[in-house]
């Protein structure tokens, strides 16, 4: 007994949907990235840095 589980059409499947990405998806994507790249631009408070410098 095989421990792989799905049938090959299954497999292939994934292999196509991994390959290509919906539409909602993209967008998904898209939004996350822009979420991501404005909160690593925000700067550091002052407050925030202070607090840091203290734990050294």
């Amino acid at each position: 007994m095989s421990s792989e589980t799905g049938s090959p059409s299954q497999k292939a499947a994934a292999k196509d949907g991994d390959k290509k990405m919906t539409r909602k998806a993209q967008d998904v994507n898209i939004a996350l990235r822009r979420a991501y790249e404005s909160a690593v631009d925000e700067t550091i408070p002052d407050s925030m840095l202070d607090l840091l410098n203290k734990l050294n």
